[in-house]
């Protein structure tokens, strides 16, 4: 098209007065100056903006100028290609938008164990009627897994560049390398971090409330916002992964998580003196759920019944 016909189209659609078809080609030249993809990028407002721009340059250019007509036309020429670099400009400098985390969820289910391997060769157990989420940033700045219920066992592949950090709300953990198990069960009133081996940092959003080394495992109260820290056991911490459960003096709450969680059955307190009693034993998941039932009703000399799903404690 010769530039002289182009600038009167130009002309005649910055006033609204072009038919279907010169609008149609000013539109299509104006298309052509960014990739499709890049185009896409932007807003419908944002393309708005950008073409306003243009047309606003082109008519300044054509209307205050009282030159000859060659001059105007090399001016609007001009105008035309700054714009059009304008535009290349702005599409390539324009910050390009973050890539968006997902993630890969994890689930087990009553009497389930999973072992997994992550990218970094860090290993995971996972005991039952758990969920974790594994972030695909994961082995970039940080390593970074989501436990959003449950129980697990971590074995981290030491990396001092790459931080490996466990989110369970509320706490967030973070080692380099070492071995450390989190009780994190939503039905329980408290969340229990216990270190094998290496040092592990537990904190609550900005605020560090232990460095824990081997043997040692803090108590954080979620109602209560509050958490002790002491010695344990290290090695029973753990051993939910080989078949073998310890209670330690806990509460008929937990005592009833874990049972659900072997067999998939409910235990119920009948009257209140059976829910207050503590509890010490330990749960082998080779064993049938009767011959545990027995061995928890031994313990404060009660009995049980069994409706449905539902194991009443009297």
């Amino acid at each position: 098209m010769e530039l002289r016909k182009f600038i009167k189209q130009l002309r005649r659609y910055q006033q609204g007065t072009t038919n279907e078809t010169e609008k149609a080609i000013i539109e299509a030249w104006y298309d052509s100056y960014g990739a499709e993809s890049e185009k896409q990028a932007l807003s419908a407002e944002e393309r708005a903006h950008v073409r306003n721009a243009m047309q606003t340059n082109i008519h300044q250019s054509i209307h205050t100028s009282a030159r000859p007509l060659w001059p105007k036309y090399r001016i609007a020429a001009s105008v035309l290609l700054l714009c059009a670099l304008s535009l290349l400009i702005y599409f390539v400098l324009r910050p390009a938008a973050p890539a968006q985390e997902t993630f890969t969820t994890l689930r087990t289910l009553n009497s389930e164990i999973r072992k997994l391997t992550l990218p970094d060769s860090s290993v995971i157990w996972l005991n039952a009627q758990s969920r974790m989420r594994i972030s695909s940033n994961f082995d970039k700045n940080i390593r970074l897994v989501y436990l959003d219920e449950g129980e697990a066992f971590f074995e981290v592949k030491h990396n001092s560049h790459k931080p490996f950090r466990v989110i369970t709300s509320p706490l967030q953990v973070q080692v380099l390398g070492t071995s450390f198990n989190i009780n994190a069960y939503h039905g329980l009133p408290h969340v229990k971090v216990t270190v094998v081996t290496g040092k592990v940092g537990v904190s609550k959003g900005a605020k560090v409330l232990s460095f824990l080394t081997p043997g040692h495992e803090i108590t954080y109260l979620t109602a209560q916002g509050t958490f002790e820290q002491k010695e344990a056991d290290a090695s029973q911490s753990q051993s939910w992964k080989d078949g073998d459960t310890y209670l330690n003096r806990v509460k008929f709450e937990e005592l009833s998580l874990v049972f659900k969680n072997l067999y998939g059955l409910t235990l119920k307190a009948d009257n209140q003196r059976v829910h207050d009693y503590l509890f010490s034993l330990r749960i082998k998941r080779s064993i049938p759920a009767s011959e545990t039932l027995k061995l928890i009703s031994a313990i404060h000399n009660t009995h049980f019944r069994k409706e449905g799903t539902n194991v009443i404690i009297y």
